[in-house]
């Protein structure tokens, strides 16, 4: 379970990931939102879901983007819909937010670890070791050794 953030920049990021990865970041950014919306739902304590606790409308932002970059290479997607009905629901970490109407609005902070060098530099390396015809060409100083680099939620 992953959100692959080569770059601080949500589009960006999804336009350079191979097919297979952008898939399924379209179910695993559902997944998390899962994780953060409902009661007893798996993941809730993983890394990831914890990356993006108090961040719900960047979490959607950054799968509108994965979702766009989907539609755009000429495939069906299902998962933006289901995340929409996802975040109406109160957030686990704040039952009191609205953050669909943050999002709506534009009205809300990026993640505090956005733009920290470390983590994007950690996913551009677990990118390159699992696909590196993909992707060493495009992170070709990036070794493909690394481990993931994973913020904590921060609000």
């Amino acid at each position: 379970m992953q959100t692959f953030l080569p770059y601080a920049d949500f589009t960006a990021s999804a336009r350079v990931l191979d097919v297979k990865r952008l898939g399924k970041q379209r179910v695993e950014t559902l997944q998390v939102m899962r994780a953060l919306t409902i009661e007893g739902y798996g993941w809730r304590h993983h890394r990831v879901a914890k990356m993006w606790t108090w961040r719900r409308p960047s979490l959607l932002a950054y799968q509108l983007a994965v979702c766009t970059e989907w539609r755009a290479r000429g495939f069906t997607d299902t998962c933006w819909d289901s995340t929409l009905a996802e975040i109406s629901r109160p957030s686990l970490a704040d039952p009191d937010s609205n953050d669909l109407l943050l999002w709506e609005q534009h009205d809300f902070p990026a993640p505090v670890w956005l733009g920290r060098e470390e983590i994007h530099r950690s996913h551009r390396s677990k990118l390159v070791s699992k696909d590196p015809a993909h992707y060493r060409p495009l992170f070709p100083d990036v070794p493909d050794d690394l481990e993931y680099v994973w913020p904590q939620a921060e609000r």
